[in-house]
């Protein structure tokens, strides 16, 4: 059989209607470069899906929003609400570069959970200067169900390691309701040793002791101080995870439920 053969004026004519400049086409070296960039953001594409898979959400529910979600009319305290929504956006901002903890602390219902998935979510998200990072949301009383099932079924112990190991590797992970898992009625209690090395296991894997910085980040929320948290945990867990630097927790003081949610 012969070889086909294209006339020099119908490659120009196909070249011309792909929009394909014939003086200026792409080298050997370039095309292998566009296959590889392509393979990478594939499988980063795939670690984010996977990360985000290993969530634990509270009921199972995956839970959305946004910063534009952040309607400060259903708050009682409307210049606060704005003034928390404004700043949580910043840190949002300053974490598409840098890594530092979040904690978001207050009453139930005032918002928190939906600041640090507004924060997740914009990290996440994938813009011109920046690319989305990998997110993991973990409902830690849901953690310690999870946990407490595990001696009934050795899928469920499977699935814990493997969560445990998402919670090390991702780049945002929010612990979410931190410190309900030891008590909510002003009598704390230690956490389920389990629980408790698994927290630990975590926290040492997301520091960065040589440079003596965190490793990723990680944004709490909690209705709990953090000394009421160090009556749950070990303590040096709890001061590896909580900020040192004010300008990193969104204190919800004086913030009242959220209406209609």
């Amino acid at each position: 059989m012969k070889a086909l053969k294209f006339e020099d004026a119908y490659i120009k004519r196909i070249a011309h209607a792909h929009n394909v400049d014939m003086n200026n086409l792409p080298s050997k070296e370039e095309i292998e470069q566009k296959f590889v960039d392509k393979a990478i953001n594939d499988l980063a594409t795939q670690k984010k899906s996977h990360y985000y898979r290993m969530s634990v959400w509270s009921g199972g529910k995956p839970l959305k929003f946004t910063f534009g979600d952040w309607d400060v009319t259903k708050q009682v305290n409307v210049e606060q609400a704005k003034t928390l929504g404004n700043k949580a956006f910043k840190l949002a901002s300053q974490l598409q570069a840098q890594q530092f903890n979040v904690v978001l602390m207050g009453d139930r219902g005032v918002g928190k959970t939906s600041l640090a998935l507004a924060m997740m979510n914009s990290l996440m998200s994938t813009n011109n200067e920046h690319a989305g990072k990998s997110g993991m949301f973990v409902s830690t009383a849901e953690l310690l169900s999870l946990i407490n099932a595990k001696y009934d079924s050795t899928d469920i112990a499977q699935k814990i390691r493997d969560i445990r190991r998402a919670m090390i590797e991702v780049d945002v992970l929010v612990l979410d309701d931190f410190g309900t898992e030891g008590g909510m009625t002003g009598h704390f209690r230690p956490v389920h040793k389990d629980l408790q090395d698994l927290m630990y296991q975590v926290s040492n894997a997301r520091v960065d002791f040589d440079n003596n910085q965190v490793h990723g980040t990680t944004i709490v929320t909690t209705n709990n101080t953090k000394q009421q948290l160090k009556q749950m945990y070990e303590g040096k867990f709890i001061d590896r995870i909580y900020p040192k630097n004010p300008e990193h927790q969104l204190l919800f003081a004086d913030m009242k439920g959220v209406r209609n949610v």
